[in-house]
């Protein structure tokens, strides 16, 4: 298929034997010609839109499509270029579809968690015919992308190789092509070695990797390839730079020649609707032209993530009143500067919004070469608030930037540098990989930087002179890029602060002379393991690590109740995500973040078992959240309030003031903004406040305002819900629970002992008895230690209430409310006789956060299958990076039969927090021992002796 690479160019025709074909860019000086077409047309009905006397042809670049079906040879023992695969007539036995990685079609064994995998040498193989026309043309071959290593065979002959993986490519068949006849396309690729399976810095660096081929040794073609024909002099590149102030736009153009002769010519470039201008230039013969040429935009409409606007260029040459070679290139007026540690789109300051993308293509292992794909995820990504994206170790496809610049996302690329024992081993290859990178994708707007790789730990190097080399490298590498696109921003790496840099993206504090963004931002938070997901990994990786859960679930007879303890733990995932966000917009020495990761991450690789880390799934859809959700959190314009998440409960019939402040990225300053607050108790409306005035400048962080809330009317504990607007646009919500202080418990139903070490009951509760029952087995004992004696006292049908503490329990390790990194937890709260009263959703949301964190997990995992308990989870147990990421069943409280007696044990922090400050402990404690002295305490299910043992002091 031909294709016009200058959409919307004038086309010259000539009427043959009934065909239409494209005339070579010569004058059209027949007017009896067009006439006679002209006729020709109107009898066939066919409405022609055009000038019917052209004075010229514009000159056109045609091109032919070659993706689709190729034949396919797979070549393990690299012996075809010697058997002459690319010159023999022989069909190859199997056939493949360009783009798209051989493993993703079926080629290869299966191999860990892949389905098929392959590495070594295959080749393609397709036969074209070329028209007549393309004589005395140029022709080349361009090929989107490949990996790893590439050579190209035409007619028969060896035309070169192409080493790296990071850009479009192209090879010169001029001197090989057969116009008017058929030609015979070879291309062998090979990726030799396989994808790394060891922790990152176990990893054995022998060849360069990046996020590309990080989860698969992906193979094969992954971009759109073509053969494209122009005139022997073309224009071969165009680097288009902007002056937001002067509204001054550059071109500088590269023309070149295969020409014998020196001769004068002209480029001509416009920018609609209404710029263009000229400038002279003498093509050399055999060589490169440079030519600059600058244009003012009146007007111009600048491009931004809020508004991406793009213009169109298009750049002819002409000589001699003929148009030799036009190309037409989309780009934006934006421009990216620093002001100390300041980062600036267009002048203003800019907070980047990032997520972070691991190339997780879990169907086709290789990254689409789709636009409309990218356009459809990156306005997804935007409708939650997310401005850029910073790709991890790789460079995005073409296409990417292409959706990027229409949809609004800055996009941080990268080097194929995984992790530091990369770098210095492939520097040469990685100098070219940078070249190219910025040459290819320099225009694009939405190209915010260029890294050269993740995290260049100098502390992982042996030796001080690989410590020196680095250091050297990263400043040559600095140079060239800032020689290639001085306009744009450089980053020695995405990790750590190795200078020089123009931003700096790192785990640590901002720095006081560069931007600072948050690297892999959000603390890893996990969701669980979704094995509903199972039947839809149908593509490269066998979903192995889902399976093992499944597994898990089944034999603990947890599947009904499962996919409830996956959407709980989406939503602790989502709370975290939120105050970390909070607390980051908080800070005036931070210019962005990119929160890690955007989707979730597969095991069996490097980074060992999976990461449900990601605000959408595998396959793109949201995890139980919605725009509104993204959009109130990734807002430019952010309200924030100083209750932490540790500060969320208040007694009802106190007030609590809570200072407003206002973190503004916006395009302006806000003066005398409206700022307006609402308090709904159970969707009612309790308290507000409407237009209140504020102002703060763009770019800082300042605080505006104080809301008081209480006291809260009524006598029950309820959820409360905080609503704060600014200028009718930009909401913020948080969630508060009130608690009645005057309903306490003062007339059990039994007789109640302690012997814990704790002040805070008798204050509380006057009626307790600070000693162990003394015999019998009337009442309840609270005890902190489920010794012989606390065991005698239910086995004779006593009562106990096991506050556990941390040391008296097995194991002893201590949860945090929020999952440790790479951990995930998805709590329960049944709807229990215990909890009458106290206000929860089903799960466990802040409310709990000064009782759960720090408490212990109790694992139920060897209790019976039906034991349930009140409040508990399902959560992971394995650490950092590990292998095999374990499940295990937990209770927090819980309850059992021990013989006659009856037992409840809770690991929440509750002694700890038996304080005034902490209404949420007081109240859950009056119900749990309301419900312990009353005659509701009738545990469903008994417990043995290795039950009864995990309780008792070790």
């Amino acid at each position: 298929m031909f294709e016009d690479e200058a959409a919307g160019t004038a086309l010259c025709f000539q009427l043959i034997g009934g065909t239409a074909r494209t005339c070579d860019a010569s004058p059209c000086d027949d007017p009896a010609r067009w006439v006679q077409v002209t006729m020709l047309l109107r009898t066939a009905f066919i409405v022609v839109i055009a000038a019917l006397v052209p004075t010229v042809c514009h000159a056109q670049r045609t091109r032919l499509d070659l993706n689709g079906t190729w034949e396919f040879r797979l070549d393990p023992r690299n012996e075809g270029e010697v058997q002459r695969w690319h010159a023999t007539a022989t069909p190859f036995d199997d056939s493949i579809e360009v783009p798209g990685a051989w493993q993703a079609q079926g080629f290869g064994t299966r191999s860990g968690s892949l389905r098929h995998d392959y590495a070594g040498t295959a080749w393609y193989r397709r036969t074209v015919a070329l028209p007549a026309e393309w004589k005395q043309k140029v022709v080349r071959l361009r090929i989107g992308g490949a990996h790893r290593e590439t050579t190209l065979f035409f007619n028969g002959a060896r035309i070169g190789e192409h080493r790296g993986f990071s850009t479009p490519f192209w090879f010169d068949v001029t001197n090989h092509v057969r116009p008017d006849s058929d030609n015979v396309i070879a291309i062998r690729v090979s990726n030799p070695g396989s994808a790394p399976t060891e922790s990152p810095r176990e990893q054995e660096p022998s060849r360069l990797t990046g996020m590309l081929n990080y989860i698969g040794n992906w193979g094969g073609i992954y971009g759109s390839v073509e053969l494209q024909a122009t005139e022997p002099t073309w224009i071969e590149d165009v680097y288009i730079r902007s002056d937001v102030d002067s509204k001054i736009t550059k071109f500088l153009i590269t023309v070149r020649s295969q020409a014998t002769q020196a001769y004068p010519a002209e480029i001509r470039v416009s920018v609609s609707p209404d710029s263009e201008g000229s400038a002279a230039l003498r093509v050399q013969p055999g060589g490169d032209t440079e030519v600059e040429l600058a244009l003012s935009i009146p007007n111009a409409r600048l491009w931004s993530p809020e508004h991406p606007h793009l213009y169109n260029a298009t750049i002819a040459l002409w000589h001699s009143d003929r148009e030799y070679d036009r190309v037409e290139e989309r780009f934006g007026v934006r421009q990216v500067t620093t002001r100390g540690n300041v980062l600036l789109l267009n002048g203003k300051p800019l907070y980047l919004r990032g997520y972070g993308d691991d190339n997780i293509e879990v169907l086709t292992g290789f990254p689409p070469a789709s636009r409309e794909t990218y356009l459809k995820r990156l306005r997804l990504a935007r409708s939650f608030g997310f401005n850029a994206v910073r790709y991890h170790s790789m460079t995005p496809a073409e296409a990417f930037f292409h959706a990027a610049d229409e949809a609004g996302m800055l996009v941080m690329a990268e080097l194929p540098v995984a992790y530091t024992q990369y770098f210095l081993p492939h520097q040469d290859l990685l100098r070219g990989e940078l070249e190219r990178v910025l040459r290819t994708y320099r225009n694009r707007p939405s190209l915010l930087s260029i890294a050269f790789g993740n995290e260049l730990n100098l502390s992982w190097l042996a030796t001080e002179d690989e410590r020196e080399r680095l250091l050297e490298t990263v400043a040559d590498f600095y140079h060239l890029a800032k020689a290639l696109h001085p306009d744009g921003l450089v980053l020695s790496n995405d990790g750590h602060v190795v200078r020089p840099t123009d931003m700096v993206s790192h785990f640590g504090e901002g720095l006081p002379d560069l931007p600072t963004v948050k690297h892999e931002f959000g603390g890893y938070y996990c969701s669980l393991p979704d094995i509903s997901l199972i039947d839809e990994l149908t593509g490269v990786l066998l979903p192995t690590w889902l399976e093992a859960k499944k597994q898990w679930v089944e034999e603990n007879g947890l599947a009904a109740q499962y996919p409830l303890y996956v959407r709980h733990s989406q939503r602790l995932q989502h709370l975290g995500r939120k105050a970390q966000i909070e607390r980051v917009r908080r800070r005036g020495d931070i210019t962005g973040y990119h929160y890690w990761l955007i989707v979730d991450f597969p095991g069996g690789t490097g980074e060992g078992d999976s990461w449900e880390e990601g605000w959408f799934d595998y396959f793109w859809r949201p995890k139980g959240i919605s725009p509104r959700d993204g959009q109130e959190i990734n807002s430019p314009v952010l309200p924030l309030i100083d209750a932490d998440v540790h500060d969320r409960t208040l007694w009802s019939d106190v007030t609590k003031n809570i200072a407003v402040s206002i973190s503004n990225y916006g395009s302006d300053d806000l003066r005398d903004a409206r700022l307006s607050w609402k308090l709904l108790a159970n969707e009612q409306l309790i308290a507000h406040e409407e237009n209140l005035r504020v102002s703060v400048p763009m770019g800082s962080v300042q605080g505006v305002s104080q809301i008081t809330i209480g006291p809260v009317p009524g006598k029950e504990a309820q959820r409360l819900e905080l609503v704060v607007t600014v200028n009718g646009k930009h909401t913020n919500r948080w969630a508060f629970w009130a608690f009645p202080r005057s309903a306490l418990l003062r007339h059990p139903d039994t007789s109640v002992y302690s012997t814990v070490k704790w002040a805070g009951i008798a204050r509380l509760y006057p009626f307790v008895r600070p000693e162990a029952p003394r015999g019998g087995a009337d009442g309840l004992w609270i005890t902190s230690v489920l010794d012989d004696a606390a065991v005698r006292f239910l086995r004779s049908g006593g009562r106990v209430w096991l506050l556990a503490d941390r040391g008296q329990v097995q194991p002893r390790a201590e949860a945090g409310f929020f999952p440790e990194a790479g951990g995930a937890q998805g709590t329960m709260v049944h709807n229990h006789p215990a909890l009458d009263g106290f206000p929860h959703d089903g799960f466990c949301d802040l409310q709990f956060y000064n009782l759960l964190d720090g408490g212990v997990p109790f694992p139920l995992d060897e209790w019976p299958k039906d034991f349930q308990p009140i409040v508990g989870g399902t959560r992971t147990t394995t650490g950092f990076l590990s292998k095999s990421k374990d499940l295990s069943r937990v209770g927090y409280i819980f309850e059992a039969r021990i013989g006659e007696g009856r037992l409840m044990v809770t690991t929440l922090r509750l002694r700890e927090h038996l304080d005034e400050a902490y209404p949420e402990a007081i109240y859950l404690f009056d119900r749990l021992l309301r419900y312990a002295t009353g005659r509701d305490f009738a545990p469903p299910i008994g417990i043995g002796v290795d039950e009864l043992n995990a309780l008792t002091p070790p």
